[in-house]
């Protein structure tokens, strides 16, 4: 919280976390910590942000979460065509900050092979693809030219490994850690898009097991401080935090 205040205040350029436990944080007492889900919600409730944006970003790919830390049970609810507007919107200026110009972005469905026209669920048609077109009105045609989908997510994510689109819009937490961990574990940075402030941390665990063992290994944190620094110097982060 302190080093929040700091950066929301202008005396720093950005916020690096490292890992947590939310359930000890949640066990630890008092109404802010038994609500306690995650940084990323933690600090859109302290900076007065209404949602806040996880993604995750590395040299192969980077991917956008439409909701965060939720139990499964309640996901399908949580996915609104205003949800995949804005983490794709975002998804989109985090690339152009970084230097992708007119990236591709594939929009993961949320059912399996993207409701197969509604025999699997309708979640793609009611709120996905509408979704979608907000987000290509918003961007305009020029920057939305790249973007596409609903698609199954394992298409997508196979679409992102090879090169062949440089993000991916995925619906609910593992539908987007999986693939990247697998594919990029320790050099993925997990960036919170929409806070008014540059924040990131890294794509790890807090691996109490690895305490005193020597066998941790800094290379998370290092990325995460590169990405925050590149980020914070950008002259197009203003975008990252509207």
């Amino acid at each position: 919280d302190e080093a929040c205040d700091l950066v929301a205040g202008g005396l720093c350029a950005g916020l690096v976390t490292g890992p947590v436990s939310k359930q000890v944080i949640a066990a630890s007492g008092g109404r802010a910590a038994r609500r306690f889900r995650g940084h990323t919600e933690h600090l859109g409730r302290r900076l007065g942000v209404e949602r806040v944006t996880m993604a995750f970003w590395s040299d192969a790919f980077a991917t956008s979460l439409v909701t965060t830390h939720l139990p499964l049970r309640r996901v399908a609810r949580a996915v609104t065509a205003d949800g995949v507007t804005e983490a794709t919107v975002r998804l989109v200026e985090l690339l152009e900050a970084l230097g992708r110009r007119s990236p591709r972005i594939m929009v993961a469905g949320l059912n399996p092979h993207a409701g197969e026209g509604g025999l699997l669920g309708n979640e793609e048609t009611n709120c996905i693809a509408p979704g979608i077109a907000a987000a290509r009105r918003k961007l305009g045609r020029r920057r939305a030219a790249g973007l596409k989908g609903p698609l199954g997510a394992e298409t997508a994510y196979r679409l992102a490994a090879a090169g062949e689109v440089d993000g991916v819009v995925a619906m609910y937490h593992d539908q987007a850690t999986i693939p990247c961990k697998l594919l990029g574990f320790g050099e993925a940075v997990n960036v919170s898009l929409g806070l008014p402030i540059v924040r990131t941390s890294v794509d790890h665990g807090t691996a109490y097991d690895l305490a005193g063992t020597g066998r941790s290994s800094s290379r998370g944190m290092s990325e995460a401080l590169s990405l925050a620094s590149q980020l914070a110097s950008s002259s197009s982060n203003n975008r990252l935090k509207s």
